[in-house]
């Protein structure tokens, strides 16, 4: 008998979207017997299946009948994909809300779907991340928290990947560059060809918008970001990114969408970091992140310690139980 069975979502994605970032973060905390996962295809020939927790990944093509298979204790749904709210689809809604109103995301906010009581998810692990924070303690030229090891007043990358010209990852490089010498900026946006033609074609012109490199690589990306003062993260196709916690990891003063009512399994330091709301310039921004960074030079190092509390090296660790705990608090009548 496992403790959790995650039943995989029915959606083209990663393994991660589909369910496996929630099974290594449960194999972690609990134990490799603890959890177990199987997709709803081989759910009908399994046998019977017997939890304590099932975790039904969303979308699913999960119906009465196959329930029959799993013996369990209490059910929650779950999906990691980058919509607002429940990612119902074709999904048989009235079933499964009449399993469980849980419904975990790798973030919330306010005001999505009535009835249902949202809650977090843990978000995947970059190893480059861990080795790359590792690396740096080990290594005296790559510790740039001194203001003068820092080359860029800001750094951003991000994918075209779903945006248009009203996007604000497009808005916000737009601005940077057309500042002008007013910052030492890196990076830029990145897309394939076709992608890059398309904006092209929308701007009437954007070179210089575009990263210089096709493709960076992590390690690539992160030596920059501990090269900045201040880091960019604007909204992609979600107001959360993976950038918001490898940008403070890097010493770097966050300038983010409006983050305030967003909650997050590990909770980022919200005070700490510049919010700019929608439709707002950034580039006022950015003169208050360089100003922070001169008036509360501590401040950097404070963010690191907030996600530290729950994580060692920017990885999760049976060390700091605190996630864990609050992870499992959620599902408490």
């Amino acid at each position: 008998m496992a403790k959790f069975l995650i039943l995989q979502a029915d959606y083209p994605a990663g393994r991660g979207v589909r369910g496996m970032n929630l099974c290594r973060f449960l194999k972690i905390f609990h134990g490799r017997r603890a959890v177990e996962t199987i997709s709803t295809a081989d759910l009908k020939r399994s046998g019977r299946k017997t939890c304590d927790t099932l975790f039904i990944g969303m979308p699913t093509a999960l119906r009465r009948d196959d329930l029959a298979q799993i013996r369990y204790g209490k059910a929650i749904l779950f999906d990691y994909l980058d919509v607002p709210g429940a990612a119902w689809y074709d999904s048989d809604k009235e079933f499964l809300l009449s399993l469980s109103d849980r419904y975990l995301k790798a973030w919330t906010e306010p005001g999505w779907d009535n009835g249902i009581k949202f809650g977090v998810l843990p978000i995947r692990r970059f190893p480059g991340l861990s080795f790359g924070l590792r690396y740096r303690r080990a290594t005296a030229w790559l510790r740039s928290e001194r203001e003068c090891d820092r080359t860029y007043d800001v750094a951003f990358v991000g994918s075209l990947t779903g945006c248009s010209v009203a996007n604000q990852r497009v808005q916000w490089v737009r601005e940077v560059r057309s500042a002008g010498d007013r910052y030492r900026f890196w990076g830029g946006l990145i897309g394939s060809p076709s992608e890059r033609r398309d904006l092209e074609q929308q701007l009437g012109g954007s070179e210089e918008l575009f990263c210089r490199r096709r493709r960076v690589g992590f390690f690539v990306y992160f030596r920059h970001l501990l090269q900045s003062r201040v880091a960019l993260a604007p909204a992609g196709n979600a107001r959360w990114s993976y950038r918001h916690y490898e940008a403070i990891y890097a010493g770097a003063i966050v300038v983010t969408c409006d983050f305030r009512q967003v909650q997050t399994l590990i909770p980022l330091p919200v005070d700490g970091m510049i919010h700019v709301p929608d439709g707002v310039s950034v580039l006022e921004a950015i003169d208050n992140a360089l100003a922070l960074r001169r008036q509360a030079p501590e401040l950097a190092a404070a963010n690191i310690r907030q996600l530290e509390h729950f994580l060692q090296d920017g990885d999760y660790t049976r060390q700091k139980p605190e996630l864990m705990d609050r992870f499992l608090t959620q599902f408490e009548s």
